[in-house]
């Protein structure tokens, strides 16, 4: 067995097994002897005594999960420091990957990061991320299965292969149980919305030394019911935020140019027989009656709204969190075969329905027509939508007219109904001094999507060319036409996840520090997906919906080896090595080197150097394509002249993306440094510098890079509608961007971690814990495939990634906690820094008003939370708990660059949106 160092029990455990999130307090120590079992850490295959290795792992433990006072892994996994820009809220839900959660390590996105269940793969979610990145579901994994969680926070494509270049989430299952118990948990918000009840069950029995075996079974419901933001206050609550300082984001302004309001009343414009607005006649609002609230109060000036104008507050269908269902079984059951031999399997089983809302549909909008490789608007140009002379809505008795209308009674909505199946089988155990352990294992992630309230346009064309369909305030159209024009939409999104893996490890000698330990291991798997696209929209017949499908299947093989080479008791050196063979690109070889040093029982250093690569998923180079909506900084040509907030303040454009079956992996370089110091006994700081840098990137249309450079993107198209009335001679808006993905970009990024721990014993008054930890990100440059470099550290940028979360540079957790007997209690402070509204250091600010002056200041606030815990300990069998989220009730800052929700960041500041929220909750031990 291997012989634990005699160093400081904090040092040890900082060094090896990284720091607790939570208040929990450090683990004692474990010195190694005959018959003390071996455990394997995330970042390493080599099994030791839990305290010992080199990789820096960040570990919650179910107690500091259970301390947080979150209702799941989703929340838990998000909230920790390394976590930055490209993270998906679960509450982000008119997404391609809607009400699906993932974690972005180090801001490097969520395909980046690798999420294992118990050490292993799993299926990753069944649509991905904007159309491209792939991910595992957070909200996938039972919290009550759990038993701690793994956070290697450096890279680890060496030990676990493809995905792992910003780190790895481990979370770890309970692997054997014996008892019963139940739990029930309630929460709602301060406001009496948002209410979250759940109820979970635990049985086991068998004792594995004594019986020989042991089967366990959980079972977790949960029911979510929604918060909608027009019942918050202020800006939360509505479009306009003027008030406060921001913009006014409500629709239905109508412009001088060609674009008519899209309102609830409708409005129409004569056009001439080519199609074109005929000069000196305006657009007419349709007959109904405005609350003068939503009558355009800037007529000319922000908008030139000569005709008129009923607006009217998308916020009224946003959901700061979806109303959701989750039923999640879990059940291990172990085995020993004979003292040396353990055989184990595995069944997950989960299942989710969500349903989601948004703002009422549009009549028409451009988009890209894949089959016929053209730009399809029906907005304006030859195949817009128009009412023939005669249509009942259509005043003008010489002219066909240029529709725009909303139906306020029927908005958008989407239905998710996910399962994920995951079934495990293996043996383990020990021959000749080697410790083994072999698996089998197929997942599968099935996400089936039901869409209503959109329009196919081909078909809104022939009902209002005969009249049928009819537009304006209070209309009601027949069921039987409504049918035609606005069919239920179905598509899935499957992937699935086939492996066979070995893997053993044992001492091969004695060193001057200890055995050198050895693991070596081999996989082969099988990966596919399908997902499909939304009927009608390979051909741009949905308006405002975007197309996104993916095919493809591959098989990975892989072999990897790793050495712990304890040179002297105060050195180790840890270097592995791993070879990964893809069938649709071929081969990577990915080195990782690590070392830890011990001068003195106070005092440890400890470094690493990995290289790492990211194969091409299927979306990015199978027969896949995305075409999507994202924001522009500005219009280059147009801004200049019109001044105009359509031109100058983040205006929409389509992007579209198509796989490239050429494309080649990422790779990465990546290097960690620290110290780790106990200068008095129960008190220890670390400080952990990191640098990661990803070349090749594979990057899809990127509209703002492309609009304001397109000489250096060769391969891209922009696409603009027909000029405007307003200004004749000037080229028109930018309708969409298209281009293919590429290798085309390097990102570096480096920071530092801080952690600060204590812990003080006060008798028979209790114990006393508290931390603090700390991530700044110093750098995170972007060089695109033109050679343009973006620094995105403390701005919004960048904007095209995953609703446009930002990336700060600073994120704090404090934590302190006190204990005595039943009754604990623990108190923790959250805070995220503040970024500039704009798109990287020193760049012009995304949102201004017609002057040019930056809203707020050009800056989105630092948001601050406190929460709270307490559990008393009623019996030995009864126990209930009680915790406040956000307890001062902090709004989230105002934030209208974004586009996961309307004037919040649901990516940094979703606590702010849900208010002041309490959960109680019971558990009874049998």
């Amino acid at each position: 067995m291997i012989k634990e160092k005699k160093i400081s029990r904090s040092v040890r455990l900082i060094c090896s097994s990284g720091l607790l999130l939570g208040v929990g307090m450090l683990a004692q120590p474990t010195f190694a002897q005959e018959g003390v079992q071996k455990v394997e850490i995330t970042g390493s295959s080599i099994k030791r005594t839990e305290t010992e290795g080199v990789a820096t792992t960040q570990v919650l433990s179910r107690k500091d999960i259970e301390q947080t006072g979150k209702t799941s892994i989703a929340d838990v996994v998000r909230s920790i420091s390394a976590d930055n820009n490209g993270s998906i809220s679960g509450s982000s839900t008119n997404g391609f990957a809607g009400s699906a959660s993932g974690v972005s390590l180090r801001g490097l996105s969520v395909s980046s990061t690798l999420v294992l269940i118990n050490g292993r793969r799993t299926a990753p979610y069944g649509f991905g991320d904007d159309g491209q990145r792939s991910f595992v579901d957070l909200n996938s994994i039972p919290l009550d299965a759990v038993d701690r969680i793994e956070i290697l926070k450096d890279g680890a494509s060496a030990i676990y292969g493809s995905d792992a270049i910003a780190g790895v989430v481990n979370v770890i299952l309970r692997q054997n149980y014996v008892g019963q118990s139940v739990s029930a948990n309630i929460g709602q918000s301060s406001r009496g919305d948002g209410r979250v009840s759940s109820a979970s069950a635990a049985i086991g029995f068998g004792n594995l030394q004594q019986d020989k075996y042991n089967v366990f079974l959980t079972i977790d419901a949960k029911k979510q019911e929604a918060i909608w933001s027009k019942d918050r206050d202020d800006y939360l609550g509505q479009a306009d935020a003027r008030p406060w300082g921001g913009r006014d984001q409500r629709a239905g302004f109508i412009t001088g140019g060609n674009g008519g309001g899209t309102t609830f009343l409708g409005t129409v414009r004569p056009v001439s027989a080519t199609g074109a607005a005929i000069p000196g006649r305006g657009i007419q609002q349709l007959k109904g009656t405005c609350d003068p609230k939503n009558l355009d109060p800037l007529g000319g000036n922000n908008y030139d709204n000569a005709g008129g104008g009923c607006l009217w507050d998308p916020i009224q269908y946003q959901a700061i969190q979806p109303e959701t269902d989750n039923l999640n079984l879990y059940g291990r059951a172990t085995f020993a075969i004979n003292d040396q031999t353990t055989a184990y399997t595995e069944l997950g089983l989960f299942k989710n329905r969500a349903k989601t809302l948004t703002t009422p549909s549009a009549l028409t909008g451009p988009g890209f027509d894949l089959l016929h490789s053209r730009v399809y608007n029906t907005s304006t140009g030859p195949d817009q939508l128009l009412l023939p002379i005669g249509h009942p809505d259509n005043p003008y008795a010489d002219a066909r007219a240029r529709p725009r209308w909303a139906d306020a009674a029927r908005p958008r909505t989407s239905d998710l109904e996910t399962t994920v199946t995951r079934f495990l089988a293996g043996v383990k155990g020990t021959v000749a001094e080697w410790d083994y352990d072999a698996g089998f294992l197929y997942a599968e992630s099935k996400t089936d999507r039901t869409q209503n309230g959109y329009y196919r346009q081909s078909a809104l064309k022939t009902a209002m060319a005969n009249g049928s369909f009819r537009i304006g305030q209070n209309v009601v159209n027949k069921p039987e036409v409504l049918a035609l024009v606005s069919p239920t939409l179905y598509n899935s999104g499957v992937t699935k996840s086939t492996s066979v893996d070995f893997k053993a490890t044992r001492e091969l000698m004695q060193l001057p520090g200890g055995a050198l330990g050895i693991a070596i291991g081999a996989e082969y798997r099988k990966e596919d997906t399908n997902s499909d696209a939304t009927p009608y929209t390979i051909d741009s017949d949905i308006a405002g919906l975007g197309y996104s499908a993916s095919k493809g299947s591959r098989n990975v093989s892989a072999l990897y080896t790793e050495l712990a080479i304890p040179v002297l008791k105060s050195l180790e050196f840890q270097a592995a090595v791993r070879t990964d063979k893809y069938s649709d690109y071929g081969r990577s070889t990915t080195p990782k080197l690590g070392f830890k040093f011990t001068p003195t029982n106070t005092v440890a250093f400890r470094g690493t150097y990995a290289e790492g690569f990211r194969a091409p998923s299927a979306a990015e180079n199978g027969d896949s394509a995305v075409a999507a909506y994202t924001q522009i900084g500005s219009d280059p040509i147009r801004c200049p002249v019109t001044k105009l907030t359509a031109d100058c303040s983040s205006p929409s454009v389509g992007a579209v993306t198509l796989g490239n079956k050429n494309i080649k992996p990422e790779t990465s370089k990546s290097y960690s440094l620290g110290l780790v110091v106990e200068p008095v006994k129960n008190f220890s700081v670390s400080l952990d510098w990191w640098k990661i840098v990803r070349d090749g990137e594979i990057s899809s249309s990127d509209p703002s890079a492309i609009v304001n450079n397109p000489k250096g993107f060769p391969d891209a198209q922009i696409v603009r509608g027909e000029a405007t009335t307003d200004f004749p001679g000037l080229v028109g808006p930018i309708l969409l961007v298209k281009a293919p993905y590429q290798n085309a970009g390097k990102t570096t990024t480096s920071g530092l971690d801080l952690d600060m721990r204590y812990k003080y014993d006060l008798g028979a008054n209790g114990k006393i814990n508290t931390g603090l930890v700390v991530t700044y990100i110093d750098k995170f440059t972007k060089v695109d495939a033109a050679g343009t470099v973006f620094e995105y550290a403390g701005t919004h940028g960048d904007t095209n990634l995953s609703a446009n979360g930002g990336t700060p540079r600073t994120k704090v957790s404090y934590s302190l906690g006190w204990e005595r007997g039943p009754w604990t209690f623990n108190g923790n402070v959250n805070y995220v820094s503040s970024i500039s509204d704009t798109n990287q250091i020193g760049g012009d600010c995304l949102d201004t008003d017609t002057d040019g002056k930056p809203y707020f200041g050009c800056r989105i606030a630092a948001f601050t939370t406190v929460d709270i815990f307490g559990k008393w300990k009623m019996s030995k069998n009864l126990e209930f708990t009680a915790s406040i989220t956000n307890l001062f009730d902090k709004m989230a800052p105002l934030d209208v660059q974004t586009y996961g929700r309307i004037n919040y960041n649901p990516s940094l500041h979703q606590a702010g949106a849900v208010g002041r929220y309490i959960n109680l909750g019971a558990r009874y031990t049998f």
